[in-house]
């Protein structure tokens, strides 16, 4: 594990919010490779998180870019709840310090596992969710999200719209989007869909068909040369 120790009451400071009931905040850093039952770890506090954190990001986002449409809104969004930026947020909340993680999950280096660092802040969230009111969840949302959110004022591409604006005037039809998969767990499933445009095939997954979509597209205009890649 890291050397550093946070105190509870150091990470309370850094998330901004004391819990009333303390057993909601050991539940959330609980792993489940350190528990003997499913109930015992924070794979249901993360599934419900995972709504508190979507609403809340929407809401935020339909605030800050008012002129944004539903297209561009949907890629902001997926960027933001991404496990990539979970990740970030989980350094900045210190959480690969306080997981509790079993001894062969230590060994794996579980505590910079991008996908458990991503469920325990989602677990957090659902934890002062429950243990507060929605209101105070965003409070928390917002203090590591807005700068995120606000970093960014420049109009997103909706990819799906772009691509279907070249293979519209090019072939006169729209991309199909095909589902070839969907995998994990039932609360949090990972979509894979696949699509063909000009003998080019790609296929891309996400947490949603729709976000798999955008992620499909997004590589396509990218090979196509529609947009300039990063």
């Amino acid at each position: 594990m890291p050397k550093m120790e946070i105190k509870y009451e150091e990470f309370c400071e850094i998330l901004g919010y004391k819990f009333t009931r303390v057993v909601l905040f050991k539940k959330a850093l609980t792993h489940s490779s350190f528990t003997k039952t499913k109930l015992d770890n924070n794979e249901r506090l993360e599934f419900l998180g995972d709504r508190v954190l979507g609403l809340s990001v929407a809401k935020m986002l339909y605030q800050t870019y008012p002129l944004d449409e539903e297209g561009a809104l949907a890629v902001r969004h997926a960027n933001l709840v991404s496990a990539r930026t979970l990740a970030s947020i989980a350094e900045a909340m210190y959480i690969p310090y306080m997981i509790e993680l079993s001894d062969q999950e230590i060994k794996r280096k579980g505590y910079k596992n991008r996908n458990i660092l991503a469920d325990c802040v989602e677990a957090v969230l659902g934890a002062i969710y429950l243990d507060s009111d929605f209101e105070t969840a965003y409070k928390v949302i917002e203090r590591f999200w807005k700068k995120r959110i606000e970093s960014s004022k420049k109009p997103i591409k909706d990819f799906k719209t772009t691509l279907q604006e070249y293979t519209q005037k090019q072939f006169g039809e729209h991309p199909e989007y095909v589902l070839i998969a969907k995998t994990g767990p039932a609360h949090q499933p990972t979509f894979t869909v696949k699509t063909t445009v000009n003998d080019i095939t790609v296929e891309a997954s996400g947490q949603s068909k729709k976000e798999a979509e955008q992620n499909v597209a997004a590589e396509l205009v990218k090979k196509l040369g529609l947009i300039e890649e990063d």
